[in-house]
């Protein structure tokens, strides 16, 4: 019995000597350090407890790269396969990772990873242009230009077919000015329509509306409600307006081709019916002239909110297209009555530099010409720039102002005292042969040559002069009328004050060109500044 106790106690001594073995066996190599040292049996127990802290801070580290983690980075650094490539080795070796990275010392690891580097930099190099070393810690700054450059290719212009585009060009000449997306548009909606109208002989209209047009237009109008059961029209032009509505409204307008179907038997591209439609069919837009209250009110709302017309519309219930229009003739140091002998200088000067800047960019030589061609000096003016050189004007009074010095120096004065009368008869006969029903149809530059040098908008001023003397409620007629009753009714009375008058000779010739000494000749550089100005705008109100 003895024997076998002994033999008992002695199994048990061997079976936990076994045990300590194999705990000694799967400790790692930073454990075993850390328990049988010599050194750290003798070092104190306020170290030992440091060294542990620091040690297992170390492998937390480590540990807290977790699969999970090492997806994170690899997304950071999508354009660099060395990591991604690393992390698909350790998966496949390592199904446990947080373990087996605990048993590795650090120092054998990080040997692993360059040599992984440097196996795999010719096939990086092939694949990506741009390589990231260890060093480069910038993955914030690459996902940055990725997402820049994808929304670059997101809102980069769509190819246009070139055999369409050559076909849209035949119906408009400078088409390639516009962007890829207006081309296509217009290749989609506007192209079958505009062949068809060449068929049927139709020319492609331009410029202002007219009545013909705009009646045209409220019948498709109409006709696209009828179809649709829509109940009012701004909600076809407005759908904003109707926030609960507008997701219908949208979905609806796709279904039955609103921008075609409005723009059926108008010889015009469909964004251009559906712009002019927006005016036709705002509440807001035609409420007569703006009160002193309301030019307070849109001064006060543009100093709250800017140029947000929309905004400002929906404040004072006026169409934003008005409001812009407006605000652009304000302006709190604008005036009216005659004009000054300093204004007329600072807007010639203001004029000049605009013509000077436009010829020298056309010259080969970048040098200023001595002729310039007639259109440039009416046509496509910065009205708005130059009614801020002036500072004292609106850009409507100083288109104004410039058109009547125009046509003076154009002219050499030659367009007054007996010459206006003769002008007068020319320009009813002329309009009279036209045959035009509508006002639109006028091409007011080909009228100039009726009355000489002189701008259009000479010509525009002179007919306007004619309706108000000679026709009786003219605003109650339409325009063929107002022809009708000039050349019967007044005509006759002008050619017996002016006997002298060839009824065959309706053209004059006109120059093509003109001197720039000629048109800006009085121009005095020694301007005065705008201290002088100011003083003697107060002066002027002083003795008012």
């Amino acid at each position: 019995m003895q024997s076998d106790s002994r033999n008992n106690t002695m199994d048990r001594v061997n079976d936990k000597k076994v045990k300590k073995k194999k705990s000694k066996k799967s400790e790692t190599p930073d454990q075993h350090e850390l328990t049988e040292s010599p050194k750290v049996q003798t070092e104190t127990h306020h170290e030992k407890m440091h060294k542990k802290k620091n040690k297992t801070k170390e492998l937390e580290n480590v540990s807290l790269q977790t699969p999970t983690d090492k997806k994170k980075k690899r997304k950071l650094n999508e354009g660099v396969e060395v990591v991604t490539s690393l992390h698909k080795v350790k998966d496949k070796k390592a199904p446990t990772a947080e373990s087996q990275e605990l048993q590795k010392p650090a120092k054998k690891k990080k040997k692993r990873a360059n040599m992984t580097q440097a196996d795999c930099d010719d096939k990086e190099q092939e694949e990506q242009p741009v390589m990231i070393t260890e060093h480069e810690e910038e993955p914030a700054l690459l996902i940055g230009t990725r997402k820049r450059r994808r929304r670059g290719t997101l809102l980069d212009e769509p190819e246009v077919d070139p055999n369409l585009l050559n076909e849209l060009k035949d119906f408009f000449p400078k088409i390639e000015s516009r962007s890829s997306h207006e081309i296509n548009k217009m290749i989609m909606y506007d192209l079958p329509r505009f062949k068809e109208f060449r068929k049927q002989g139709i020319v492609l209209r331009h410029g202002r509306f007219s009545n013909a047009e705009n009646e045209r237009l409220r019948q498709n109008v109409r006709d696209f409600i009828a179809l649709t059961g829509v109940k009012n029209a701004t909600k076809l032009f407005h759908p904003k307006r109707f926030p609960e509505e507008r997701q219908e409204l949208t979905k609806m307008k796709k279904v039955y081709k609103f921008f075609e179907r409005i723009a059926e038997g108008i010889p015009r591209p469909c964004h251009d019916v559906f712009s002019r439609g927006r005016k036709v069919f705002d509440g807001g837009n035609y409420k007569g002239r703006f009160t002193e209250e309301e030019v307070k009110s849109l001064l006060k709302y543009h100093s709250l909110h800017g140029s947000n017309w929309q905004k400002i519309s929906e404040l004072m219930g006026r169409s934003s297209y008005s409001l812009e229009k407006r605000f652009t003739q304000l302006n709190t140091a604008k005036k009216s009555g005659p004009w000054s002998a300093k204004e007329e200088q600072r807007l010639l000067r203001a004029v000049r530099d605009h013509i000077v800047t436009v010829l020298k960019s056309e010259s080969p030589n970048k040098t200023t010409p001595k002729r310039v061609g007639r259109e440039i000096l009416y046509q496509k003016l910065p009205w708005f720039n130059i009614s801020l050189k002036v500072k004292t004007r609106c850009w409507s009074k100083c288109r104004e102002k410039w058109m009547s010095i125009l046509a003076v120096r154009m002219s050499s004065g030659t367009c007054r005292g007996k010459k206006t009368q003769e002008a007068k008869i020319r320009l009813i006969k002329a309009m009279y042969q036209l045959q035009v029903e509508d006002v639109t149809d006028v091409n007011w530059d080909d009228l100039t040559a009726v009355l000489g040098d002189v701008p259009p908008a000479y010509v525009q001023a002179k007919w306007h002069q004619l309706k108000v003397c000679y026709v009786p409620e003219w605003k109650t007629k339409c325009f063929g009328d107002i022809v009708d009753f000039l050349y019967e009714r007044a005509l006759p009375g002008l050619v017996k004050d002016c006997e002298d008058l060839d009824d065959n000779e309706l053209k004059v010739d006109q120059k093509q060109s003109f001197l720039l000494s000629d048109i800006f000749r009085d121009i005095n550089e020694d301007h005065c500044s705008d201290s002088d100005e100011e003083s003697r705008q107060k002066e002027d109100d002083k003795s008012s």
